[in-house]
């Protein structure tokens, strides 16, 4: 009976587990099979397979999924249109109920959040107290919406409205897209262009029609310098209206019709008209104390930096209702910032200029194509001594002649009033760092001396951008010791923090525990220390866009240890020097054993920023050759 009674149990579970696969099935192939085919998708009506849906059958590895997406511009109406359904997966894809969009006029915006609970469809309706907007300048605003009662299995139905013109569409996202469409009608009153841009291009389905099926995500890797370089997309920019009753009105068909309209707007070319003569003092300071205009370009940078902190938000525009408002506040965006710097340059007789351009998370700017939407960041340019220098005031960690890494973007547009002309950031200076070890090993097979770093440039950047977020050098010292493994620092001096054109240089009186192995009467030490690379940050079977390391890249190190008497060599790793065509990478190490004290000398440098997609196995072999020899240990035979 009880046998009976078991068998019957087993086959009802094993129905109901049958028949939730089944449902899950049906639920993949009945959401595929709606938005595949192009059946009319309507914003709020969501359909019990939605919500069933518990993976991505092309993708089981979605955190989320885009299921549904299409926008339309109504040449009638000069309005665009467009709704996004998106379905979270798992616990991972919960931040992709968090939407940020740019729109060229303000926004109509409406949201609902869609729940299965107890066999019934819960909605959640978005509050505008969710809806966070912000006026970037006259065309162009931005959105952040977060969707209220998301959780696993939610799906998120986003219906947005404005009057004016798509400035790009995406595709292909970070996740997996089922469908993506993009529909622009005709309007008499205005021209555009369009740009078709990354690896897999939409398919034309009709006039100013796009669609794309089943597009997979994205997949980022390290040293890339944006997403949006590559992802599947269209840039749209208007090149010209002539509404009735209105002046016809270029906008982008020549960089100098963008920058008509970029000086003639109060958030950016009236921001420089004005006398700003709170400057005049500064500029009265700087000429009695420089004797060369570098200097006095140098003092301008130092200055602004001094008076205005940045916010944080990267801008070509000023948020401000002029420049004397931002030097109160003591805070502004990049545009108020360098803005000013240009202004105090002014003053001082410098030809200085406002220089566009997009930023590395923005961006690249197309090579022919001009662009408004496409920017979001001003810089200085001036000429200094019959030398053109970019400037940037906004990073109080950087040398005053450095740029910081959001800016290298390959270029940008410098306006005079007159004409524009191409401008090429190419940065001469490096990553740059050194290690030096001098250390002795005793008898209970640990190590102990000194270990110090010479951080220069960009890795002087990179340290004091770090350095900040810790309390003091005390508290810097000890994070460093808890993140290295066998690491016990006893005394320590961090030079040069906030001597912005001197390298920085930390020296440490230093133990090191289990770095040494002994196994059968030998002993195994690895050289590199915590200069040793672990992981291969190239591991694409293929990769179809460029390695973009910012800036080249120069480690360097000698590190010496001194061993017991009784030690001698068993096995010495062999001389390497490896190189890529060009000497655009190398790396060299050589050991060398005197008097029992065995050094390592190594270099491993990058000498050019940006490798090309065909170069990619080159450079991840590369790297492979140098993790593979940095991991030969010296043997010695204890005797």
């Amino acid at each position: 009976m009880n046998q009976k009674l078991t068998l019957n149990k087993s086959k009802s579970i094993m129905k109901k587990v049958l028949s939730a696969l089944l449902i899950a099935a049906m639920a993949i192939l009945l959401v595929n099979n709606s938005f595949a085919k192009g059946k009319k998708i309507k914003y709020g009506k969501v359909g019990l397979a939605d919500l069933q849906m518990t993976t991505y059958e092309f993708d089981t590895s979605a955190v989320a999924v885009v299921l549904y997406e299409k926008g339309e511009y109504d040449g009638t109406n000069h309005q665009f249109y467009f709704h996004r359904r998106l379905k979270i997966l798992k616990k991972e894809g919960l931040d992709f109920a968090n939407y940020e969009f740019n729109t060229g006029a303000k926004g109509f915006i409406k949201g609902i959040t869609f729940n299965l609970e107890g066999g019934k469809i819960i909605e959640t309706k978005l509050d505008k107290h969710n809806i966070y907007e912000e006026k970037i300048w006259d065309y162009k605003f931005e959105y952040n919406v977060a969707m209220p009662n998301v959780k696993v299995g939610s799906v998120l139905d986003i219906e947005v409205k404005y009057d004016g013109f798509p400035p790009v569409w995406y595709f292909q996202r970070s996740i997996p897209v089922v469908l993506s469409e993009l529909e622009l009608g005709d309007n008499q009153y205005l021209t555009f262009r369009k740009s078709l841009g990354g690896i897999i291009r939409p398919q034309s389905v009709g006039y100013n029609h796009w669609r794309a099926e089943n597009m997979p995500a994205f997949i980022s890797e390290a040293y890339i310098s944006s997403d949006k370089n590559y992802l599947s997309r269209i840039e749209l920019d208007i090149n010209e209206t002539h509404f009735p009753g209105y002046y016809a009105l270029e906008y982008t068909s020549s960089w100098k019709s963008v920058q008509t309209i970029l000086l003639r707007i109060n958030s950016f070319g009236k921001a420089l008209e004005w006398p700003n003569g709170f400057l005049n003092k500064y500029a009265k300071e700087i000429e009695e104390a420089a004797t060369t205009d570098t200097e006095k370009a140098k003092l301008a940078v130092e200055k602004i930096k001094s008076l205005v902190s940045w916010n944080g938000v990267s801008r070509f525009t000023i948020a401000e209702d002029n420049l004397s408002e931002v030097a109160k506040d003591k805070e502004g965006n990049s545009a108020e910032i360098n803005l000013m710097l240009i202004e105090l340059l002014d003053k001082l007789d410098l030809d200085a200029r406002p220089m566009v351009m997009s930023t590395r998370a923005n961006g690249m700017l197309h090579p022919t194509y001009p662009s408004l939407n496409k920017l979001n960041y001003v810089v200085a340019y001036v000429n200094v001594d019959g030398k053109p220098l970019i400037l940037d005031a906004t990073s109080k960690d950087l040398a005053w002649n450095m740029l910081p890494v959001r800016c290298l973007n390959y270029g940008g547009r410098v306006l005079d009033g007159h004409n524009t002309q191409a401008a090429i950031i190419s940065p001469k200076e490096k990553f740059a760092k050194r290690a030096y070890y001098d250390l002795t090993l005793d008898e209970n097979m640990n190590l102990s001396g000194k270990l110090s770093y010479l951080n220069k440039d960009y890795a002087a950047y990179s340290f004091r951008n770090d350095y900040k977020s810790y309390l003091g050098d005390q508290d810097y010292v000890e994070n460093l010791a808890n993140d290295k493994d066998g690491l016990s620092i006893i005394d320590y001096k961090i030079e040069n923090v906030k001597v912005l054109e001197k390298p920085v240089s930390e020296k440490y009186e230093i133990e090191i525990e289990d770095a040494v192995s002994v196994i059968d009467g030998q002993a195994f030490i690895n050289m590199f220390l915590f200069e040793q690379i672990n992981e291969n940050p190239f591991k694409l079977e293929e990769r179809k866009y460029p390695v973009d390391f910012a800036y080249a890249r120069a480690a360097s190190g000698v590190v010496r240890i001194a061993v017991p008497e009784n030690f001698t060599i068993a096995e010495l790793p062999k001389p390497v020097s490896i190189s890529l065509p060009e000497k655009s990478a190398k790396f060299t190490m050589i050991y060398q054993m005197n008097n029992n004290v065995l050094t390592l000398n190594y270099k491993l440098l990058i000498n050019r920023s940006v490798f090309p997609e065909n170069a990619y196995l080159y450079i991840k072999e590369f790297y492979s050759q140098v993790i593979n020899n940095q991991g030969y240990p010296v043997v010695f035979n204890i005797n």
